[in-house]
């Protein structure tokens, strides 16, 4: 069978397989078209590892029918995709579409909103458009479809004109990731420069990556977001970060490390938590456990202030307590049950992830665990490398032709890699990199707990014995 027949087999083979259960559950599988429900959210996250090998087929048969160049032109200008994201959300148009309902509406009337360019916001549109983000419908009429919808605050237009910054309190946080793409990706577009740099190209510092080449600063982002002129920055960035978590809140809270069977009034201590956007989950199902999320003191009064809002009683009821702290400094709770951190680690470069996780071992009970969610990378070969025996760290790998690893192929994680590095010389890491870097901490990883992406991996650890603890991280070629 040549590649082509296998790959019309598997998407064929895969779209009868999922249509098949999704009518054994009494409903058609959605469509761009089909009005947002939560229903069809929870199909398709059910059905998130049945998709994943036919929307892995379907890339490689556009990579396989396209001509090289027509194909390297498209991906060429994929960054402007991006950008137009990014532009829709700060002119609010799903919500205004949303207002408008399934009619739509003229892009001067939705231009008027914020007062831009109604010609420039048009073209926008239409290019959103052709990738299945709105819909035209006669000609410069737009409405919104089921993606667009998923952009979509549910607050009242009205509001948002009147108070911007309060646009994403209380939501999923979709629509403010999209935004904080507009500061996160300025980058981009000095990569190359800053990697021929002889300079800076092979620094590993995070003030010192190709996004503070282009804002002119040698502040780190986080520092560069606390300054007051950048508060909307602050604001949406630690609420984007629900956009991993939100998906599902029952899997996060219900699967991977058992939060269930912890003893009542346990400790778990949030590192680098941002607003709280996880223990926000936790807390809610979880109300038997006290909670303590820790970050820098600018973020932590954004957190108060979002606690006492969307969640009243559990911060004035002792339940979660916010707290200024530095992780790179020594550790103030030292009877912590379990630490987390989650999405916190591919922020740092190797040397500084290894501070923070040997902060956290100093302070460490023999009994503490540590929970460290987030993205591990495959390789794009079918020899995963050398990894310990790790209950759960064996991935199944789907068939040939298609890359071993379906939702990596599919996934947006290899692009997030390449962006934390234009953000601040750090990195995803594969499997093999984190046990290597957990163990020059002082920690061993006991398990991994495999999610549906976008959800972070759990890596759940406990501390070595100190005469098993590593004095130096070693790092080889093959992590």
């Amino acid at each position: 069978m040549s590649t082509l027949d296998a790959l019309v087999q598997i998407i064929a083979n895969g779209v009868k397989d999922i249509q098949s259960k999704s009518a054994e559950r009494g409903m058609p599988y959605p469509m761009p078209e089909t009005p947002p429900s939560p229903e069809g959210e929870k199909l398709q996250s059910d059905l998130a590892a049945d998709a994943a090998p036919v929307i892995a087929a379907a890339w490689q048969l556009i990579a396989t029918l396209k001509h090289p160049h027509t194909y390297l032109l498209e991906l060429g200008t994929l960054t402007y995709l991006s950008g137009s994201m990014s532009a829709a959300e700060a002119a609010y148009v799903p919500d205004v579409l949303r207002e408008a309902g399934t009619k739509g509406l003229h892009v001067n009337e939705i231009a008027a909103v914020r007062n831009i360019d109604a010609g420039k916001l048009g073209r926008i549109l239409r290019h959103l458009a052709s990738r299945h983000i709105f819909e035209e419908v006669v000609p410069d009429v737009f409405r919104n479809n089921r993606i667009s919808s998923s952009m979509c605050t549910g607050k009242p237009v009205q509001d948002m004109v009147r108070s911007p910054i309060d646009r994403w309190d209380d939501t999923n946080g979709i629509a403010a990731f999209v935004s904080t793409q507009a500061e996160t990706q300025r980058g981009n577009a000095w990569l190359a420069e800053h990697l021929l740099d002889p300079a800076m190209g092979h620094s590993q510092e995070s003030n010192e990556a190709p996004w503070q080449r282009a804002m002119h600063t040698k502040l780190t982002l986080f520092e560069w977001m606390e300054r007051p002129e950048h508060a909307l920055e602050m604001r949406k960035f630690g609420i984007s970060m629900r956009a991993s978590t939100s998906s599902d809140d029952s899997i996060v809270t219900t699967r991977g490390f058992e939060w269930a069977s912890l003893p009542s009034g346990n400790l778990v201590i949030d590192v680098g938590g941002g607003v709280g956007s996880l223990t926000m989950s936790l807390a809610k199902a979880h109300k038997h456990l006290r909670y303590v999320v820790q970050d820098r003191h600018a973020v932590v009064q954004e957190g108060e202030r979002l606690w006492k809002a969307t969640m009243p009683g559990f911060v004035e009821n002792d339940i979660v307590r916010l707290q200024g702290h530095d992780f790179f400094a020594e550790q103030p709770i030292t009877n912590a049950d379990v630490f987390v951190l989650r999405c916190v680690l591919h922020d740092w470069p190797d040397k500084y992830a290894s501070k923070i996780l040997s902060r956290l071992r100093d302070a460490a009970q023999p009994t503490t665990k540590l929970v460290v969610m987030d993205a591990i990378i495959d390789y794009m070969c079918r020899d995963s490398g050398a990894v310990a025996d790790i209950p759960g760290a064996a991935k199944p790998q789907v068939q040939e032709p298609l890359l071993p690893y379906a939702d990596s192929a599919t996934g947006f994680m290899y692009g997030l890699d390449v962006g934390v590095m234009t953000i601040a010389n750090c990195q995803e890491r594969t499997l093999g990199h984190f046990v290597e870097l957990l163990k020059g901490a002082g920690w061993k990883v006991e398990r991994v707990c495999r999610f549906e992406p976008p959800l972070p991996q759990q890596l759940v650890c406990s501390p070595l014995a100190p005469k098993a603890v590593l004095s130096t991280v070693q790092h080889t070629a093959h992590l």
